[in-house]
């Protein structure tokens, strides 16, 4: 070997070390994806006690989120589950490093509907939701929604931006939240009441995982066609939204409100089980 030839190799060397590193780290993340997946799967939801208004599961995730910051890094996904089109629930299935070479799998849920919702899952875990998952209110100030989907969507980007959020965590600390400027999910629906609808994703500054979920509808109300909002908690935090800085929805923690659930259980946070950090596909 010459030295010319010596010298293109060590060249080589680091190139080829990071494609490797790249390629498992991208091996990974499908792996991840593909568990988290399943387990979204593994939930069926009602909107009625009859089990007769079965939700659909979107199969692929509505976002892909990190957070570098806690827990050794987490990773995860946000599903939805939707009647008629509608997302009724929406849903974060994430991961981080434990102790042993394991990994920690987490659910966080959050209910959408306007009903009760009727939830089967074959696991120790479960979420019973003993309320409608948000209230409406209608958007004080907003424009009349327009007559094309396309101006709809513009509406509801420039009406999400009049939105502001803050978390304060249980020692003190706190955020400003930051809204992500595309909506998460566009839907329409095929209720007669649902006219167009997006959801929204406040964001802290330590990751890309949401916050705050922002329900934006352009609905039927007894005063016409408006345009009507929810808030859902996603944090382990206290949260405050503001709209036109006026204070429109709070998530306080405190012993009704706690780092599981809150009072009437419409968000369920748990961690399912551990898993091998190098399990094999499919395996639970």
């Amino acid at each position: 070997m010459n030295i010319a030839t010596a010298l293109l190799m060590a060249l080589a060397l680091p190139s080829q070390n990071h494609g490797t590193a790249a390629s498992a780290a991208e091996s990974k993340s499908e792996r991840l994806l593909k568990q988290h997946t399943e387990d979204a799967a593994s939930f069926t939801f009602y909107r009625d006690s009859g089990r007769q208004q079965k939700l659909v599961l979107r199969p692929e995730p509505i976002y892909r989120w990190t957070n570098p910051t806690r827990v050794g890094g987490q990773v995860g996904e946000v599903y939805v589950w939707t009647y008629r089109g509608r997302p009724d629930v929406v849903g974060s299935i994430f991961s981080h490093p434990a102790e042993n070479q394991s990994r920690c799998v987490c659910h966080e849920l959050h209910s959408l509907s306007l009903s009760v919702l009727t939830v089967t899952r074959d696991s120790v875990n479960q979420w019973t939701p003993q309320a409608a998952g948000v209230e409406l209110k209608v958007a004080e100030g907003a424009p009349e929604p327009a007559d094309s989907a396309s101006k709809r969507l513009a509406q509801m980007r420039t009406l999400a931006r009049e939105f502001s959020g803050r978390s304060r965590g249980d020692s003190g600390e706190s955020w400003t939240l930051r809204l992500l400027p595309q909506p998460l999910y566009r839907f329409e629906s095929s209720d007669p009441d649902v006219i167009d609808g997006a959801l929204f994703a406040l964001v802290s500054d330590a990751g890309t995982d949401p916050e705050i979920i922002l329900d934006l509808e352009a609905r039927k109300t007894g005063a016409g066609i408006r345009w009507v909002f929810g808030a859902a908690r996603f944090s382990d935090m206290s949260l405050w939204l503001n709209h036109k800085n006026q204070e429109v929805w709070t998530s306080i923690r405190g012993p009704l409100n706690t780092f599981n659930y809150d009072e009437k259980h419409r968000f369920r946070f748990y961690q399912d089980r551990f898993v091998p950090e190098s399990y094999n596909e499919g395996a639970r």
